[in-house]
C-alpha cells in the first residue's frame, strides 16, 4: 500500500463514519479516521522531506483506523439499558454549587504555589526564558526518575477537570474563572499539550450539552475559538521553545514545531515496524506507571522513562504515534486488537454521553484528546492513562459527594413521650 492509496481509503472511511455516527463530528471513529486522513494527506503533500515509509506502515494505519471504526459499530450492539441506566451514587441532582466553589478554591490556591515552583526551576529572566528553562528542568527530573511534585504534576489536569465540571453544571462566572485559572496552569507547564487538552475538552463539552455536534453547527461555534486557540498555540512556541537557532525565520520555526510534529511520527513508526528486533528488550510502556510505582518502592523492575529515545528520520523525534508501544509491548496482532477495544469503549462512553449522562460527558470530553493525538503519541496508556484517571477521580468525587453539600443545618427532630395528668 502507498501513501496515496492510504489517504484515499482514510478519506472514504471518514465520510462513512460521519454518516454512521448520525452526522456527529464527536463520533469517536469519525474523529480517529479524520485525524489520520489529515495526517496522511499532509504527508502525501510532503512539505518536509523525511525517510521513505514502507507499505506495512500504511497497512497498519489503515487497518487500525478500520478496527477503531469497527469497535464503534460493535458498541451499538450493547443493550439500550447500557446507555440509559443510572448509577444511583452518581445520578442524583446537584444540590448546591459549594462543591464546585471548593474545587475552584483549591485551583486558585495552587496557582501561586505553581508559580513559585516554576520560578525556582526556571531561574528568573523573561517569561519565555523562564518557561524554557523550567520545562527543561522538569524534563531532566523525569529522565532521572524524580517526581515533579504534587502541584506541577497534578494541578494542570485538576484545573482542567474543574473547568469541565463547571461547564457541565452551567455555572456561569465559576466556569470562566475556572477556565482562565486552568489556562494559566497550562501555560506554566511550559508545554502546549495541556492547552490543547483544555481547548478540546471544553469545546466537546459545550457541543454535547448544547447538542450542536453536526458539522455545520460545530463549524459555526468553533470558528472563532479555533482561530483564537491557533494563535495562542503558535505564540506559545516562542515562549516555551528555544528558537534561537532559526535566526528569526518564522517559516522555519512553524515548519519545525508544527508541520514536523504532525509528519515525523509516521516514519518513526515505520522504523520501529521495520526494525522490531531492536525493541525486543524494551521496557513495558502500556502499564508503565505501575512499574514506576514499583520502582520507587525498590522493586527490581525495568521501568520506562517518561520520554522515549530520539530517532532521526532525518529530523529528530521521540514520538511514534499511538501504535508503537502497543506493538513493542504486545506484538502487531494484539496492538490492533487494542485499537479495536479502545474504539469500542470510547464509542460506548460517547453514546452514553449523548443520552445526557454527566459523567459520560466528562469522559467523552477528555477522551477526544488521545484520539486527536493518536497521530502523534500514545495517550491511551501509560502517562495519558494516568492523566485521564486523575481527572476521572476528581469528577467521581464531585458527582458522588461534593455536589451534595448543602449549606443549611438541619437539627434532628426531637420527640418527647406524652404524660397523662394525674387526677
Amino acid at each position: 500500500m502507498t501513501c496515496t492509496v492510504a489517504t484515499i481509503f482514510l478519506a472514504l472511511l471518514t465520510v462513512l463514519n460521519y454518516y454512521v455516527g448520525k452526522r456527529s463530528v464527536l463520533y469517536p471513529p469519525f474523529i480517529f479516521s479524520f485525524v489520520w486522513f489529515a495526517d496522511a494527506a499532509i504527508f502525501w503533500y510532503a512539505p518536509i522531506q523525511v525517510r521513505d515509509v514502507h507499505s506495512i506502515t500504511w497497512w497498519v494505519i489503515t487497518i487500525g483506523a478500520s478496527l477503531f471504526s469497527l469497535g464503534g459499530l460493535l458498541s451499538r450492539l450493547l443493550p439500550e439499558a447500557a446507555f440509559s441506566a443510572k448509577v444511583c451514587e452518581l445520578s442524583h441532582p446537584t444540590v448546591s454549587r459549594i462543591g464546585l466553589q471548593l474545587l475552584l478554591l483549591i485551583c486558585l490556591a495552587g496557582v501561586p504555589l505553581m508559580i513559585m515552583d516554576v520560578l525556582q526551576h526556571g531561574g528568573g529572566g523573561s517569561l519565555g526564558e523562564l518557561l524554557v528553562r523550567s520545562r527543561q528542568s522538569y524534563v531532566d527530573m523525569a529522565e532521572q526518575g524524580e517526581s515533579w511534585g504534587l502541584v506541577v504534576g497534578s494541578l494542570p489536569i485538576f484545573s482542567i477537570a474543574v473547568a469541565i465540571l463547571c461547564l457541565i453544571e452551567n455555572s456561569g462566572i465559576l466556569f470562566w474563572t475556572a477556565a482562565m485559572t486552568s489556562a494559566v496552569c497550562c501555560i506554566l507547564t511550559g508545554g502546549r499539550s495541556y492547552a490543547l487538552l483544555l481547548f478540546l475538552a471544553l469545546t466537546v463539552t459545550h457541543l454535547l450539552i448544547k447538542r450542536k455536534d453536526s458539522l455545520v453547527d460545530a463549524a459555526k461555534f468553533a470558528c472563532i475559538p479555533v482561530l483564537l486557540f491557533a494563535s495562542i498555540f503558535i505564540a506559545l512556541i516562542f515562549l516555551d521553545k528555544d528558537v534561537s537557532n532559526y535566526r528569526g525565520s518564522i517559516a522555519a520555526i512553524l515548519t519545525n514545531f508544527v508541520l514536523a510534529y504532525i509528519i515525523v511520527p509516521i516514519p518513526a513508526l515505520d522504523y520501529v515496524l521495520m526494525h522490531s528486533s531492536e525493541y525486543a528488550n524494551a521496557p513495558h510502556h502500556t502499564f508503565g506507571f505501575v512499574l514506576a510505582v514499583m520502582s520507587r518502592f525498590g522493586a527490581p523492575v525495568n521501568a520506562p522513562k517518561m520520554h522515549d529515545a530520539y530517532l532521526f528520520v532525518p529530523l529528530p523525534t521521540n514520538v511514534y504515534t499511538v501504535y508503537k508501544f502497543f506493538f513493542t509491548d504486545f506484538g502487531l496482532a494484539l496492538a490492533l486488537a487494542a485499537v479495536l477495544l479502545i474504539g469500542f469503549i470510547q464509542t460506548a462512553i460517547y453514546l452514553r454521553a449523548r443520552a445526557g449522562n454527566k459523567v459520560a460527558i466528562f469522559l467523552t470530553a477528555l477522551l477526544v484528546y488521545p484520539a486527536v493525538l493518536s497521530i502523534f503519541d500514545d495517550l491511551y496508556s501509560a502517562g495519558g492513562l494516568v492523566l485521564i484517571s486523575k481527572a476521572t477521580l476528581v469528577a467521581t468525587v464531585y458527582f458522588a459527594f461534593l455536589n451534595r453539600i448543602y449549606p443549611g443545618i438541619r437539627l434532628p427532630h426531637l420527640s418527647f413521650p406524652a404524660f397523662t395528668a394525674r387526677t
